[in-house]
């Protein structure tokens, strides 16, 4: 068997949110975060995971937009982000900028400055800024261009990154660690976006990067399916918070 996946700890998030009296979280995306369809989302787990451990000390604003690139996104950034004042913002953004059509593709060396620009406003705001990847897409599914390029874009939100010192949440690394079928038949519901049960596998993800273990939310049955997921690939966290 494989070695598990370690999770880190992004330390300077939980610490904003144990320190202060009162902290916002903005996720910060496309249709990967944008509450589009019926169904549980990631972020209605990201939510009351914080809630579970920390209390109604805060609130979480949803800052996706549906079909939106990074050019999009900075357009945006003003209004839908900085206007809130947030502590925390998680930053979700490449499907659309590795679309081939004209009026959406943003090339490599655009993409990657916009991802800068992104993380230094939310570093002016004084706001923790973290980066994820997307989850694994059924690449096979897609029109061939853009299934192409969607990897390199990948590596490019890594990049950025480690270019700028900023905690990564890699998605797509976990989700490339369940069973190919699991992830064509179980967590995606067309070969670009997930389905419930997809958003609920990211939402345990990016809580365990912040410390926090989903068996404490209350009634948690929903979530049992991807936390098992979770459990079968992950390993140990690279540090356990005191809290």
């Amino acid at each position: 068997m494989a070695d598990k996946i370690r999770t880190p700890l992004c330390v300077e998030a939980i610490e904003k949110m144990k320190s202060k009296d009162y902290f916002r979280v903005v996720v910060f995306g496309a249709s990967n975060t944008e509450r589009y369809m019926p169904g549980g989302h990631w972020s209605d787990v990201l939510e009351v995971g914080i809630l579970a451990v920390y209390g109604r000390k805060f609130h979480l604003i949803n800052a996706g937009y549906s079909g939106n690139n990074t050019r999009e996104g900075l357009a945006r950034f003003d209004r839908d982000v900085a206007s809130f004042d947030p502590d925390i913002v998680v930053i979700t953004f490449a499907g659309n900028d590795c679309n081939p059509a004209p009026a959406k593709f943003v090339p490599e060396e655009e993409f990657a400055a916009n991802l800068d620009q992104i993380v230094a406003g939310v570093r002016v705001l004084g706001a923790v800024p973290i980066l994820q990847t997307y989850y694994q897409m059924d690449l096979a599914a897609m029109e061939p261009e853009r299934a192409a390029m969607a990897p390199r874009y990948m590596e490019l939100i890594r990049e950025a990154a480690s270019r700028n010192q900023v905690f990564l949440v890699d998605q797509n690394k976990y989700f490339n660690a369940v069973p190919a079928n699991t992830l064509r038949y179980e967590l995606l519901h067309d070969p670009m976006h997930v389905n419930e049960y997809g958003n609920m596998f990211i939402g345990i993800i990016l809580l365990h990067h912040l410390g926090i273990d989903p068996r404490c939310i209350f009634r948690n049955n929903p979530l049992l399916p991807a936390m098992t997921l979770y459990d079968s690939i992950a390993g140990s966290p690279d540090d356990t918070p005191e809290m």
